[in-house]
């Protein structure tokens, strides 16, 4: 009997050690972004990234998150696991490789990137056509990292 339940719970453990680890929900209102520092207000904007180690960092703005990326000696783009918040769909997470961005200075997200994420194209282009149409497309890997 002991060794069945030593099996199982070591099943168990490998079970749970396999499983991705995902985003974590973001406190609005309570969470600091680990750039600068500002309290997570609105929640059309955030990101989240995910360590190798699985320490999850949020942010208020996808410019903190890039600078982040840009600046951190520990960043390793490569190996993390980033979440964006979807524009369209407040409070709502999303992979960012499979993000549509859009990128216009109407938008005014808390650090300036002027920069949205959405979950699918028609989202995006609703949003561009409310802000004039003169708005920047983009994908994951085109977004600026440049300061």
């Amino acid at each position: 009997m002991n060794f069945l339940r030593a099996t199982l719970a070591a099943l168990l453990l490998l079970a749970l050690a396999g499983c991705s680890r995902g985003p974590a929900a973001i406190r609005y209102g309570q969470d600091a972004c680990a750039h600068c520092r500002m309290t997570l207000v609105d929640q059309r904007y955030g990101a989240e990234l995910i360590t190798p180690k699985g320490k999850i960092l949020v942010f208020d703005d996808l410019g903190c998150l890039l600078a982040y990326q840009r600046q951190s000696p520990a960043a390793n783009p490569a190996r993390e696991s980033v979440y964006v918040a979807d524009f369209a769909h407040a409070g709502r997470l999303l992979p960012a490789a499979d993000a549509l961005f859009l990128h216009d200075a109407q938008l005014r997200s808390p650090m300036g990137s002027s920069l949205a994420a959405f979950a699918t194209e028609a989202d995006r282009a609703s949003a561009r056509q409310q802000l004039g149409g003169a708005s920047r497309l983009l994908r994951w890997p085109e977004l600026p990292r440049s300061p």
